[in-house]
């Protein structure tokens, strides 16, 4: 089941610090495959797909950040989701960041991210929810 569907803006930006319209925003997905298939358990029941929406200042990927500000924003464990991230130049794959905790200070964690090519079964599970996933390969 998606839970939420749609461009997630980073707050506090406001327009005369973007840099271009799209700057600051992602196409996101957020997949619970626990309430769409009760009877399974799974390991990692919460799926985050995130794509840029467009040109901007950021041009590489800013997981650790984008992902701590998504999961507190909808109360996520960034330990217990699979999150995969697709690119415009790069249309035919999706790759899929794991999250090391590397520190705590404070109240906050913070992350090392290892990126790996999506896994077929990983793909299977998100390909009735994300039509993109229709074009990827995997290896």
């Amino acid at each position: 089941m998606i839970v939420y569907d749609g461009t997630y803006r980073l707050r506090g930006c406001d327009s005369a610090k973007r840099i271009g319209n799209w700057a600051h925003s992602w196409r996101l997905r957020i997949i619970d495959l626990s309430m769409s298939q009760p009877d399974v358990l799974h390991l990692r029941p919460i799926i985050v797909v995130a794509g840029q929406t467009g040109e901007g200042i950021f041009k590489a990927n800013c997981a650790e950040n984008l992902g701590k500000r998504i999961c507190g924003d909808f109360n996520l464990n960034a330990m217990g989701i699979l999150w995969v991230e697709h690119f415009h130049n790069d249309p035919e794959s999706m790759y899929v960041a794991r999250f090391e905790p590397k520190f705590s200070f404070g109240y906050e964690t913070f992350y090392s991210v290892d990126w790996r090519h999506i896994r077929p079964n990983e793909l299977e599970a998100i390909r009735p929810f994300v039509p993109e996933a229709e074009k990827v390969r995997t290896c």
